[in-house]
């Protein structure tokens, strides 16, 4: 899709069980990226490109989930603007977390 996005197409009947385990598993390993006191305050502190710093939440990551249902849509763009809309809904939990787009 773009940076740091990209695209699974899996069958819909394992799909909320395996971005429940893909976020498990990320959560549990991206934490030895942290040192304890980053782990214990819930984010690091880095200096921006002016020096000054700043606080930064714990690397997290977000699932967009678009259930693409024969019919559903006219072309691959349409599901594109979908995704993007259910990733931004992921995003606006703090930490890890997935959103399925359910409109038909």
């Amino acid at each position: 899709m773009g940076g740091d996005d990209f695209v699974a197409l899996i069958a819909g009947n394992v799909c909320e069980k395996l971005c429940q385990s893909i976020l498990a598993h990320f959560d549990h390993n991206v934490k030895k990226y942290f040192t304890d006191n980053d782990l214990e305050k819930g984010y690091i502190e880095v200096a921006n490109r002016k020096g000054i710093i700043e606080q930064f939440p714990l690397t997290s990551l977000s699932i967009g989930v678009v259930v693409a249902d024969e019919g559903r849509f006219n072309n691959i763009l349409e599901i594109g603007e979908v995704g993007a809309q259910v990733k931004h809904a992921a995003k606006s939990v703090m930490g890890s977390s997935y959103a399925v787009d359910r409109r038909k």
